[in-house]
């Protein structure tokens, strides 16, 4: 990475216009690349979602390019700017949880009012709809950014905690690589990244990279720090399941709108009623079907946040599962500190 580092310093410090520099400058072949910064948000905005964006300078000329590779639960961003810019999350786009690695230049986040910068040693994570806005700094800035489907990480966080989350993890932002658990997951994050580079060969594994996503999910909820990790300690709960409750978790979420009962989803694994029963309450601390009625109240507020839903809070109750729509609403504020209605108008506000 030095090496190449060196050659991105010595052929962006050299251009003065608005000419890109060339390709074998980069170090990885350019998915996208141009010479101004509307083309570079145009381009991020087609290739993954919508997001506001100002760069820091006057100057029209802006040489940037980048390797942007998309997963079903993972994109990865290789790339290198000649100018200093910001970005900033709206309300539309798409909810992740953000891995940032410089290799030059300074990357910069707030989160509340903490802010925190890249260093060495360190690598930084956030859920972009919690941090403020972030600062790309550098001439040139090179760097590599992971983003998890923030829908994997909510999955992993209702296995693991067995009650509905709230919207915000309060998750630190400063992962310590010089620690045990900072190793393991700057490792498996690097892995991913350098897996998925130019066109690599985990984009034609999407069994490895869904094993992966998963993977890096419940190490940051295992050994990050977050609101949840008293609570985690408290539960003492086991990392690894037998294979029939973990077989019925898969089970439950590939059917979750089906009318199950939890013989069908006992018969489904291949075990007894009371076998999964009895493995659900010893290593989830719930029964089975208290834990679909769980997953499916979060796929209710899923498709209540969704501003181009057109159904009714009634509709999606039943779709769920929920025949009481009066019990509905209670459970869900409970659940959300929020009725089914105020989350319906917040999303109608969006279209």
């Amino acid at each position: 990475m030095e090496r190449e580092t060196t050659k991105l310093q010595i052929s962006l410090r050299s251009e003065n216009t608005a000419r890109a520099p060339e390709r074998e400058a980069y170090g990885f072949a350019p998915t996208h690349e141009g010479t101004d910064f509307e083309s570079m948000v145009r381009a991020y905005s087609a290739g993954y979602g919508v997001f506001g964006a100002k760069p820091l300078s006057s100057d029209r000329a802006f040489a940037w390019a980048a390797d942007l590779r998309t997963s079903d639960a993972f994109t990865v961003l290789h790339s290198v700017y000649q100018s200093s810019w910001t970005i900033r999350t709206l309300d539309e786009t798409p909810q992740h949880l953000a891995f940032y690695i410089p290799h030059s230049g300074s990357f910069r986040l707030s989160i509340g009012k903490k802010v925190v910068e890249s260093g060495a040693g360190r690598l930084l994570v956030a859920n972009n709809h919690e941090a403020g806005d972030r600062l790309i700094q550098g001439g040139p800035h090179c760097s590599d950014a992971l983003f998890l489907d923030w829908k994997v990480v909510r999955r992993m966080l209702v296995s693991l905690v067995e009650m509905p989350i709230l919207d915000s993890l309060d998750l630190e932002p400063v992962v310590d690589l010089a620690t045990p658990s900072g190793q393991l997951i700057g490792s498996l994050v690097q892995t991913i990244v350098q897996g998925m580079r130019n066109g690599g060969p985990l984009l034609s594994s999407p069994l490895a990279l869904a094993a992966m996503s998963e993977t890096l999910a419940n190490l940051v909820i295992r050994f990050g720090r977050h609101r949840l990790s008293d609570h985690l300690e408290k539960q003492k709960v086991c990392l690894v399941a037998p294979w029939h409750v973990r077989r019925a978790i898969d089970y439950m979420h590939a059917n979750i709108a089906e009318p199950l009962t939890m013989t069908m989803v006992a018969d489904g694994v291949g075990v007894s009623l009371r076998a999964l029963q009895t493995g659900f309450r010893a290593f989830r601390g719930i029964s089975p079907g208290g834990y679909l009625r769980k997953i499916r109240l979060q796929a209710a507020r899923d498709q209540l946040r969704d501003p181009m839903n057109q159904r009714s809070v009634r509709e999606i109750c039943a779709t769920w599962g929920f025949s009481h729509a009066g019990r509905f609403s209670i459970v869900y504020r409970s659940a959300f500190g929020e009725s089914p209605r105020d989350t319906r108008l917040k999303a109608e506000r969006l279209r």
